[in-house]
């Protein structure tokens, strides 16, 4: 059975970076890593683990902030690339064995991760409505995407990219928010902090 350390690295907007790794293991993966560096070493420190690889849900920037710092490290990295909603790959890494499921929408090359029972989503899917397709996005291919998580076991625990509506819940509760888009308040804040972020990155 596996362990997730949800880590609370602040980052572009309340953003989460995950640890996963087997119990008495030495050896994890980090999903997203960015925001605080500072809270992802604690996590490590205090857990005794080696990062064997980084795992991204997509290409926003505010999903990988350290990356260049753990390549200096010489961790391995999965980065995915655009696929059709639906496609599955499965990749296995500390012993870990983890599905790869494409999901774009949010952007081209959005994917999930579903280890035993957990679905690490990204932006395409929060506790409480979806992420915005303004940036590399698209709107039909989201809508397919959802149709093709609403297919998994609704009692799988969604682990969100961001704060927005809570920190986890069950598949089946975050679906039953997923027709949320982000309102046009939201988007124009989205839109000053991408511009203060460094709009040409997104």
């Amino acid at each position: 059975m596996v362990k997730v350390i949800q880590l609370k690295v602040q980052g572009f907007d309340n953003n989460f970076s995950y640890l996963i790794f087997k119990e008495n293991s030495k050896k994890g993966i980090l999903i997203d890593p960015t925001g605080n560096l500072e809270v992802i070493s604690d996590a490590l420190k205090k857990n005794n683990l080696l990062v064997k690889m980084i795992l991204l849900t997509h290409n926003h920037p505010d999903h990988c902030e350290l990356l260049k710092y753990f390549r200096s490290m010489g961790t391995k990295e999965f980065i995915p690339k655009k696929a059709i909603p639906g496609k599955i790959e499965t990749i296995n890494v500390a012993e870990i064995n983890i599905e790869v499921l494409h999901v774009p929408g949010h952007t081209k090359d959005s994917v999930c991760y579903l280890i035993e029972n957990n679905l690490f989503s990204g932006d395409t899917l929060f506790v409480k409505g979806v992420g915005t397709t303004t940036y590399g996005g698209n709107d039909l291919e989201l809508s397919s995407s959802l149709a093709f998580l609403s297919t998994l076991n609704k009692k799988v625990v969604l682990w969100p990219g961001h704060d927005y509506g809570g920190a986890n819940a069950t598949l089946g509760k975050a679906l039953k928010s997923s027709h949320i888009r982000p309102s046009k308040g939201t988007l124009e804040k989205i839109k000053e902090k991408v511009k203060a972020y460094g709009e040409k990155k997104f």
